[in-house]
């Protein structure tokens, strides 16, 4: 049987018999690489006796027609759609590690983006610092604030564009990703610096972008809402479940192919993978941290959105990370009196 990719029009003959009839598979165009996918499904409302062969491109096929797996890949390849991590962050982060690197050095990373700069030093002015009119530049704000925490108001200043847009799919208006992802991200410093403080900066940023999963996730989640509440309704009020029902994996999947996207270290990447779930993760103490801060955040009014409410915290986390009731209400209590002021700062 001959075929034609149509994105390249290249032909192949394939051997019939080979092929598993009744069924819908799917392949990379060995010329162009195109995904290209047979549906070999009968189509007795076409009038055909027997089965057709429809031969086309990822981009032209339905998600109902496709496997989990080449779900996933679509969408990972669409993540150009969404805000690049900036340049600056990633260059910032590589001056900042180095010991003999200088405030100097910083400072020149910094200002090759003046729309970032000027948002250092906004919150750098700001009230949550106690620096309010003091901070002029850029240098002066790497002296005062430090390497620790000039490494986190530049990943919480690059974050905004991605973090701050509504998503229609999960019910959150724009604005209340980024509330929930602060404040994940402040809770998980603070349990860091009690319980493990050379993750701190690493506990910060993964709080910070553990649901960027969701970013990458919206457009498909949006399309699917009425088989998804459906099952919200009928099933389960998880919607972690739903996730899973509707497209074979879940936010905290995808989110880890977006780390490896971005060239995170693999101890982010896994602590983003399990953050609903640290007990499947090898003892990540990443992820314990993440998944505890991820309560703390809805526990001071900064929730992931409807149906991640009633996600339980994993029965061994206070214990592994040892802590008490009294510790999470202490780090909600200050989360919940930050959150809004450093939001001000940051989307104004």
């Amino acid at each position: 049987m001959k075929v034609s990719c149509s994105s390249c029009h290249k032909t192949y003959a394939l051997p019939e018999e080979r092929l598993p009839h009744g069924k819908v598979v799917s392949f990379p165009c060995p010329a162009c690489t195109a995904k290209i996918v047979i549906d070999l499904r009968p189509k007795a409302d076409e009038g055909d006796s027997g089965d057709r062969l429809v031969f086309k491109p990822l981009s032209e096929t339905s998600e109902s027609e496709l496997t989990s797996d080449d779900i996933k890949n679509r969408i990972i390849k669409r993540v150009n759609d969404l805000p690049p991590m900036p340049k600056v962050l990633l260059k910032a982060r590589k001056v900042l590690s180095d010991p003999n690197s200088s405030f100097k050095d910083i400072a020149k990373i910094i200002e090759s983006d003046q729309a970032i700069a000027a948002k250092i030093l906004k919150v750098a002015n700001s009230a949550y610092y106690g620096l309010s009119g003091m901070v002029s530049s850029i240098h002066q704000a790497s002296v005062v604030l430090g390497y620790k925490t000039l490494e986190q108001v530049i990943t919480m200043v690059s974050s905004t564009s991605l973090l701050g847009k509504q998503l229609k799919g999960y019910g959150l208006n724009a604005g209340e990703l980024w509330k929930h992802s602060l404040a994940t991200a402040m809770a998980s410093r603070m349990i860091a610096q009690k319980r493990a403080p050379s993750l701190e900066n690493d506990a910060f940023s993964v709080g910070l972008i553990h649901d960027a999963g969701k970013l990458a996730l919206d457009p498909h989640i949006l399309k699917q809402r009425a088989e998804l509440d459906a099952f919200l309704r009928d099933q389960s009020p998880s919607f972690l479940l739903a996730e899973r029902h509707i497209l074979g994996f879940d936010h905290t999947d995808i989110a880890h192919d977006l780390c490896k996207k971005w060239k995170l270290p693999e101890n982010q990447a896994e602590a983003m993978r399990y953050h609903h779930h640290p007990e499947a993760s090898d003892n990540n103490q990443l992820a314990y941290i993440v998944h505890l801060a991820n309560h703390i955040a809805a526990q001071a009014g900064f929730g992931g959105g409807p149906g991640f409410q009633e996600l339980q915290l994993s029965p061994d986390c206070m214990a592994t990370l040892r802590l008490k009731a009294e510790d999470t209400d202490e780090i909600a209590a200050q989360v919940s009196a930050s959150v809004n002021e450093l939001t001000a700062s940051l989307m104004g």
